[in-house]
């Protein structure tokens, strides 16, 4: 899904420009809400304490609209795969 997302992003905003979440939403055939959850992962928003990779920057106005634009440094070269959390050395 996040793949999917990134890609139709690009198509939507090759310039970076921010895009409605509603928009979004039809053309991926989701939900807004499913999308903000994967757009949250995708975001630099920390979740567990490790911070996201910043692929996306989410945003909503005074009106309660969403809108996501591709992060300017990073849009083209991460990978949306967030990092494993690294476990307690064994004893």
């Amino acid at each position: 899904m996040q793949d999917r997302l990134l890609q139709t992003l690009r198509e939507l905003a090759p310039g970076g420009e921010p895009v409605a979440l509603t928009r979004l939403a039809k053309r991926l055939d989701e939900r807004v809400s499913v999308l903000l959850r994967e757009l949250t992962a995708l975001s630099d928003a920390p979740l567990g304490g490790v911070p996201g990779p910043g692929l996306v920057a989410l945003s909503c106005d005074d009106g309660g609209r969403w809108t996501v634009r591709l992060s300017a440094a990073r849009s083209e070269s991460a990978s949306p795969a967030r990092p494993a959390p690294s476990s307690p050395p064994a004893e």
